[in-house]
Formats: C-alpha cells, structure tokens, sequence
C-alpha cells in the first residue's frame, strides 16, 4: 500500500488562522478611529477656546462718562463739527489731561488685572509724538480716597475699579505750530488674564483730546471749562 506524507509547503488551514487574524486587524482598526476621534476632538476643543477667547472682552465703562481734568487752559465741548463729547486743550508741552473712569467686568468669570505698561507703550509707538499721550494709568477701588490698587488684582463678575489715565501733551522737543484742531481719540488698552493667558482689551471713551494753539477759536461752542490740576511730576 502506497503511503502519502504531507510535504512543507502544505498551506495553513485559513479555517484556523482567519478568524484571529481579523480579530487582530478589528483592535488595531479600534484603536486607529479612538486616536484619531480623540485627536479632532482635542483639536476642535482648542480651536473652540481660541476662538472664544479672541472674542473674549469683558471689560466696559460703568454709569456715567468720563470725568477729566488738566494741568492747562482746557475745556469739555460738544460740537456735531469735531465730535459728539471732545475736549478742546491748549496745546501747551507738557501739561497734562487726566480722565476718570469706572470699569467693570461684564462677563462670568473672575479675570485678573495686569500691568497695562506695555499696552501703553505700544499705544505711544503708534501715535505722532507731539500729540497727547498716554503716560501712566491707576486703579482705585470705586469710592472716595479710597487707595490704590497694586496689579496684579483680581476683579470678578460683576466687581468694578477706578481707572485713572493720566496723559502728557506732546515730548519735550516737539516743535511746529496747531492753528488747526489735531485730535487724539482715546482708546484706553488695558491687560487682563483668564486661564493664565495674557489679553489686551481697548475700552473707547467715547472721547475725543483737540490741541490747538488758538483754543479761543472754539469758546464760541457749548463748553465747559475743565477743572484745574497740578502738572504730572517727571
């Protein structure tokens, strides 16, 4: 009797090998699509964030308008000519316009108050030197002689401070007449965090400073002259 013996090529018998070999293939499919589904969810929740972030402003004016005084000849005015609320400056190099304004935080989360200097400075960069310009601000708590408040501070929903904007006319050096009206729109930056992430936020006054070398030119206006203040100490 002829016997028959398997050779080494035999194949394997796919009835044994298949059905691991598709369970191996089906965890390592699993586990690609829950990396990859938890990659674009990290990635949609990070662009979320960004994005809300960036629209983030929870910083507004609160009650009245800005109160404001110089250490020069100047006045509050309103003219449908220059703008709604102006205030119209003698331009003397130098002196100073300081404004008074409270501001609160509109959203629900606590923020914290952080040092404005470098706001300022950028604010400074981007305006003619011989203008007004910002040169230091202060925060109080809202209240009479109240103290100042030291940044960084904590200001959460719904709390206020009193900010103080204290502005310079012009750099020494600056040389050149104003027999016409030059204004300054006044766009307070101020810094704040949330999350640990640093965010400039511009607050609008709604207000207008006009230098002029011949400030008599528009007493013919509805004005107010303007309280007056000791000059910034250098």
């Amino acid at each position: 009797m002829m016997e028959t013996s398997a050779t080494g090529e035999q194949p394997v018998d796919a009835t044994v090998a298949g059905p691991a070999h598709r369970r191996w293939m089906t965890r390592r499919r699993v586990v690609w699509v829950a990396g990859a589904g938890i990659v674009a969810v990290a990635m949609t929740v990070l662009l979320a964030g960004k994005l809300w972030l960036s629209g983030f402003q929870p910083l507004a004016m609160n009650g009245s308008q800005p109160y404001a005084t110089s250490s020069t000849d100047a006045w509050e005015m309103n003219s449908l000519v220059l703008d709604d609320r102006a205030f119209l400056v003698k331009n003397e190099y130098g002196a100073t316009l300081t404004f008074r304004q409270e501001i609160y935080n509109t959203s629900s989360r606590s923020i914290k108050i952080i040092d404005p200097g470098p706001a300022l400075a950028d604010w400074r960069r981007s305006h003619a030197p011989c203008l007004w310009q910002p040169v230091r601000t202060q925060f109080t708590a809202v209240g009479e002689g109240t103290p100042a408040r030291k940044v960084p501070f904590t200001l959460k929903p719904g709390e206020s401070f009193m900010l103080e904007l204290i502005g310079r006319i012009g750099e020494p050096g600056c040389d050149g007449p104003k027999t016409a009206y030059v204004g300054t729109k006044i766009d307070v930056p101020l810094r704040f965090s949330v999350f640990g992430i640093s965010r400039t936020q511009s607050i609008p006054l709604g207000l207008t400073v006009w230098e002029t070398d011949e400030p008599k030119r528009g007493l013919g206006l509805d004005i107010r002259k303007l309280m007056r203040t000791t000059e910034l100490e250098a």
